[in-house]
């Protein structure tokens, strides 16, 4: 039996590398990367206090693939007068009226080759938002990183409780 030669193994073992590469690097930036925001949010006051869906700032997410992240002026439509003497509400206020508006960032991010849609999860599948964002609507300031760590053990394991499909063509592009 013949030994491949070193030209034959070369190309194979470099894209090899490449792949795991990349898919390190590309989990290195996003299970280690903070994300902060411009506004100490606080979610909790908000949802639980103030009784305010996710959908009242979220509005995308029951007819789009993305929630979509709120404007500040979804924020002034409650707080163009103060409701409260927080500094956060004080610089949302005077930020938004220098035309300078805080952009909230987003916190969950996702390889490109995959496809996730809210509308899908969520109206179709029913699903509620704690499943996938954890606790989210309890924290008192932003997170920096997730609550859950989405992973493909984490999708596909919740696809075969519920039953639904695992094709990769399902949700990989």
């Amino acid at each position: 039996m013949r030994m491949p030669s070193g030209k034959t193994l070369v190309l194979p073992l470099g894209f090899m590398i490449l792949i795991c590469g990349g898919a390190f690097a590309y989990w290195r930036t996003t299970s280690n990367t903070r994300v902060a925001q411009p506004i100490a949010f606080n979610h909790r006051a908000h949802v639980s206090n103030a009784q305010i869906e996710c959908s009242e700032c979220h509005a995308y997410y029951s007819k789009s693939v993305h929630s979509g992240l709120p404007a500040a002026d979804v924020c002034m439509t409650c707080h163009s007068e103060a409701l409260t003497k927080s500094p956060e509400e004080v610089k949302l206020r005077e930020e938004s009226q220098r035309g300078n508006p805080p952009i909230f960032r987003k916190l969950f991010h996702l390889p490109p080759h995959v496809y996730y849609s809210h509308r899908r999860h969520v109206v179709l599948g029913k699903l509620e938002c704690v499943r996938c964002h954890g606790e989210i609507a309890d924290t008192v300031v932003p997170p920096e990183r997730p609550l859950v760590r989405i992973s493909m053990d984490f999708c596909t394991g919740c696809h075969s409780r519920s039953k639904v499909t695992n094709d990769c063509k399902s949700c990989h592009r």
